[in-house]
């Protein structure tokens, strides 16, 4: 593509290779990780998120190789899950393109790098529009991370609570 302004070439390409990496979830067990971590309930998915092991900040600088090595274990991952209740195959992969690309465009600053996400769609993610969904997005991911006394302290066990006799 060229725009008619400036005559130089654009490619969508390029445009991707500056923007953060971002790397997707694909075994199971990064999966059930995310599952036990926090979570946030929207209108059209749960987002679970989880800081992954060994995944801590590191001191010293790395050059080249390593370097993009470093870059690539500390980035976010991403992973998409949609159950079988929501619908058949072309209803689940036409959600899960949606929430892809919402996730590709969003503001790569609300997620944290060490982190995995999960993205556990329902049935209104296929019927919203795209820019509610993108919205959502980015107020869970805002909100997931958020700390303080705004947010309800995680429950306690029922073995540990008192209970009347």
């Amino acid at each position: 593509m060229t725009r008619p302004s400036d005559g130089e070439t654009f490619s969508p390409r390029e445009a991707d290779a500056q923007r953060p990496l971002c790397l997707r979830l694909k075994k199971r067990a990064d999966f059930l990780g995310a599952a036990k971590g926090r979570r946030q309930h929207q209108r059209c998915f749960v987002l679970q998120a989880r800081r992954r092991q060994g995944a801590g900040p590191e001191s010293g600088e790395r050059v080249g190789e390593m370097a993009l090595e470093s870059e690539i274990a500390q980035s976010p991952r991403f992973g998409f899950t949609v159950t079988k209740k929501v619908g058949n195959a072309v209803i689940r992969n036409r959600i899960r393109r949606r929430l892809r690309e919402a996730v590709r465009l969003a503001d790569f600053s609300l997620s944290k790098a060490g982190h995995d996400y999960v993205l556990v769609a329902r049935i209104e993610a296929l019927t919203a529009p795209f820019e509610e969904l993108r919205g959502e997005i980015a107020r869970a991911l805002t909100r997931i991370h958020q700390t303080g006394p705004d947010r309800r302290p995680p429950a306690s066990p029922a073995a540990d609570r008192k209970q009347d006799v």
